[in-house]
Order: structure tokens, then sequence, then C-alpha cells
């Protein structure tokens, strides 16, 4: 009897504890949200939402933000939304699933979209702290449709995205799948005014690894300002129609901003690629015109007019073909101070 008393006196201090522990956390995550949403408001932004409704005792810490309206002022993007549901583990609290409403609004300088999706949800894990550092991060949707109020509009089929600290290096573990892409209108307009390629882009991808100048965190969203130092391409690339494209390699950023390294590609009717990335205005007039006479002699080399093999080399500012300058390589990032 002494023991059966002693067991429920111990089961209800536990409980007690408990629930005293889930209150505070649940209410201490309410304080944090509601002060970000205070400092961005102070930093110029339009930073409002309704309330943040919290659920989910004993086991679950639910919270759900209600009409959301984010606008920073200075980069010029906004995101509207009627609601945005987080939920951990109270026993986990920096693992949160995220949930993104079927129907939400994003705005860019110029241009407001109408984004809606059958599903839209990712898994963060985030480090403890203010500055909230990313350790991993997997997000999903499926049937996404962005629709401007310009005109145009995109679609996806599925995109799934994996982002991870790497374990003995600095950086950024990344995977990235997008399939059933149908591109803007203007865009393949631009690009593709014969319509040879057609809209459908079937498959896009990358698997690689990246070292960023700052980590990710919640200062990234507040600042807007990331620029890469190095990249791994472990394999990515493309199919859309007859057109192919794959690409292996790894480059630095150097202190001016430029790509030092190599790529290895192999291309399926490069010309076509070549030309649609000089219209879409991913490369130059001059840089396309370089690509197309230096590849002209690999492909007569290698026999085969249509798919061949190639390493671009980037060092000194410029791309390199072998021992032949194509043209001047993208600036990645800004120049370091």
């Amino acid at each position: 009897m002494r023991f059966a008393n002693w067991l429920f006196g111990a089961l209800l201090l536990g409980g007690l504890a408990w629930t005293g522990w889930w209150f505070a956390l649940a209410r201490g995550q309410e304080a944090a949200l509601d002060a970000w949403f205070a400092d961005r408001a102070s930093a110029g932004w339009q930073a409002e939402h309704e309330r943040i409704g919290l659920t989910g005792f004993p086991l679950r810490l639910n919270r759900q933000i209600t009409e959301i309206r984010l606008s920073d002022p200075r980069t010029g993007w906004a995101w509207t939304a009627p609601w945005l549901a987080i939920e951990s583990a109270a026993f986990q609290p920096i693992w949160w699933d995220v949930t993104f409403p079927n129907e939400q609004s994003v705005a860019v300088p110029g241009e407001r979209t109408a984004v809606t999706s059958d599903l839209m949800e990712a898994e963060l894990e985030l480090r403890p702290g203010p500055a909230l550092t990313l350790i991993h991060a997997r997000a999903k949707t499926g049937r996404l449709n962005v629709k401007a109020r310009s005109g145009w509009n995109a679609k996806a089929g599925s995109v799934v995205a994996d982002i991870a600290e790497r374990v003995n290096d600095d950086g950024y573990e990344i995977d990235f799948t997008a399939e059933k892409l149908v591109l803007p209108q203007p865009l393949m307009r631009r690009i593709d005014p014969t319509g040879l390629a057609g809209r459908n882009l079937e498959r896009m991808t990358f698997d690689g690894a990246a070292v960023f100048d700052a980590p990710l965190d919640r200062y990234l969203i507040e600042e807007g300002r990331l620029a890469l130092r190095e990249l791994l391409v472990r394999s990515a690339g493309f199919q859309w129609g007859r057109m192919r494209m794959l690409a292996e390699g790894r480059i630095e950023v150097d202190a001016r901003g430029y790509p030092e390294g190599a790529l290895d590609l192999t291309m399926r009717h490069w010309r076509d690629i070549i030309e649609m990335a000089r219209r879409s205005g991913m490369i130059g007039r001059d840089l396309a015109k370089g690509l197309i006479t230096a590849l002209e002699v690999v492909a007569m080399l290698s026999g085969d007019n249509k798919e061949l093999d190639a390493t671009l080399t980037f060092a000194d500012g410029k791309i390199w073909i072998g021992p032949v300058s194509v043209g001047d390589a993208p600036r990645l990032a800004p120049p370091r101070s």
C-alpha cells in the first residue's frame, strides 16, 4: 500500500512537472514568434499576423500562425498566406514540421504571383539559439502552380529538395529534383521562339555540396545576403525534349567573385542548349559565340555532331576549353573586402 501511494505521488509530481514544462515552452515559443514579428516591423518591414494558436498538449507543440503578411521594402519581396502550421514534439522542440497552405501569394519587384499546390511541406532541424542555424531541411511540393498577375503561369509536377550540414566539413550537402516543369510563356517566347523544345521540361536534378560565406539561419531571411564560396557538383543536369545535359566537377570562388575549377559536361543537341542559354540571358552573346566555336572543334574531333563531352575550365576570370579562352566567366559572388 505504501509503495502504491509512493508511485501515485511520483506520477502526480511527474505529470505536474511535465505540464509546467509544456506550458512554459509553449508560451516561450509564442513570445519568441511575436517578438520576431515586432523586430521585423521595427526594421521597416510589413510584418503582420492575426494570432498564434497553440495546441498539442501533452506530447506535441502545434503552432498555427494566421493571416500572415510579410514584406521587405529593401529587397522588394513579399509573402502573404492565410496560415502557416509549425509542429514539433514537446521533447524535441528544435525539429519542426512546417505545412504551408494550398494557396498563398508571393511578390518580387515588378511582379506578384498566386501560388497553389496540392502539397507543400518541410521538415527542419534547427540548432538551439537566437540564430536558429539550419542543421537539416527537407522540402517537397506536389502539383505546384504559379500564376502571375501579368498573365503568365508556370508549373511543376513535383519538387523535392534536401539540404544538410556537412558532418566533417564546412558547407551543406544539397540534393534537388524537379519533375514535369512547365516554364513561363514570356521566358519561352524569348529563349525558344520557334517552339522547338516545348514548354515541358521533363526533369532537372542537382546532387552536390556548397560552401557559403555565412551559415543558413534566420539572419539570412532578415538580411537577404548570401554568397557562394565553393561548389561541388557530383551530378547535375536536365532533360528537356531532345536536349539533355549532365555536369560534374568542382569550383571555388576567388576573392574577386569569379569561379576557379572545372566542370565536365555531356550534352545532347548542345547547340540548342547554348542558344537557349544566350536567349535567356544566362550567358552573354560573346560567350555563346566562343563556346559554339570551340565546341564545333570538339564535336568534329569526336565524330558526333549532336552529342559531345567537354571540360570547361574556369581560371583568371575566363572560361577555357583546352588551351582556348572562350569568354569571360560569370561573377558568382561580390568581391571580398
